[in-house]
């Protein structure tokens, strides 16, 4: 008996915590597994099931335990019978759980509230530099757009577009998160860039220690002081024998291309042309060069002498086109 009213509470117990349960909430597969356990655990969880049908929203629930009227309800039901069965066992239960999970609800609803909230974004060869409300830096690069909430148990950081430099002020109670498409990047004080661009994403650590998460996959790294890793053709890979300072560079007017394809240089030039630059993607060459901001006109004009490919300006742009061997 003391077995049976065990488990028609604990089915009780599941029944409250897999109404709000996302599909891939981790306890949904502790919920699963318990279910598996023995055909009893079957039984009650569809006799609760049944037994609260039409019960669709949490707040009859609530009102139910405040009021104590958990065992009315059970008897004015059309499956008189099996509310009765349930209801000596399962009304406290519910009256506890039901008051619990508001005050969870409540307190989830408190923590995701942000406390600010504010967005930038850049034009065409423009650099901005804001400090946060926490002392934290974010320096903005030429055509980048981000979104900043700050909540109350996170920093978090959406870069929608482009290229960005943080410098964080560490605080372990509010972790700083800066997220992408295609990565998530957790810290805890560090200095560090991320670049957002449409075949590659890069991370960059000055000083400090970020975690680097693809959303896409189960790649993780963890970057320290110096190191890189890039995202690209859905695989996340550490970069050797490249300097992390090089890519900070862009905040003292210099751009610095490692082995970079023709589709990256042309990405990060469109951030400080008021036409974009493109290309035609079909090229398999890999460039290495310095290049001065101010002179990255000469540089596009330079190109078919470094690399195997001609370059037609028009009003609405620049556009690189490779020359195929035959031609």
């Amino acid at each position: 008996m003391q077995a049976n009213k065990k488990i028609s509470e604990t089915a009780a117990r599941w029944f409250i915590r897999m109404q709000e349960a996302a599909p891939d909430a981790p306890e949904r597969s502790q919920f699963e597994a318990w279910l598996m356990q023995s055909p009893l655990h079957q039984q009650e969880y569809a006799s609760i099931s049944d037994a609260w049908q039409g019960i669709d929203a949490i707040s009859e629930l609530q009102t139910m335990a405040q009021a104590k009227q958990a065992d009315h309800f059970f008897k004015q039901s059309e499956h008189q019978k099996s509310r009765q069965k349930l209801a000596s066992t399962v009304a406290g239960v519910v009256a506890a759980l039901c008051i619990g999970w508001a005050g969870l609800h409540q307190y989830q609803v408190w923590q995701r509230t942000p406390t600010l909230q504010l967005a930038s974004q850049t034009r065409y060869a423009q650099l901005t530099t804001q400090t946060l409300e926490d002392g934290s830096r974010v320096t903005l690069n030429a055509n980048s757009q981000i979104e900043i909430k700050y909540y109350r148990h996170q920093r978090h950081v959406a870069l929608l577009k482009g290229e960005a430099i943080f410098e964080v002020q560490p605080n372990p109670e509010k972790p700083f998160v800066v997220e992408t498409d295609r990565l998530k990047v957790t810290v805890l004080g560090t200095r560090f860039a991320v670049n957002k661009l449409q075949h590659l994403e890069r991370v960059s650590v000055d000083h400090g220690k970020v975690e680097v998460v693809s959303k896409t996959g189960t790649d993780t790294i963890i970057l320290q002081n110096n190191q890189v890793a890039e995202f690209k053709q859905n695989h996340l890979t550490p970069r050797t024998n490249v300097s992390a300072q090089d890519y900070f560079r862009f905040t003292r007017g210099t751009l610095v291309f490692n082995q970079a394809t023709l589709s990256e240089i042309a990405e990060t030039l469109s951030r400080y042309q008021p036409t974009p630059v493109t290309t035609d993607e079909l090229s398999q060459e890999h460039i290495s060069a310095v290049v001065a901001i101010k002179d990255s006109n000469s540089f596009i004009t330079t190109l078919p002498r470094i690399a195997n490919v001609r370059v037609h300006h028009d009003p609405s742009g620049t556009q690189i086109e490779t020359i195929s061997p035959a031609k």
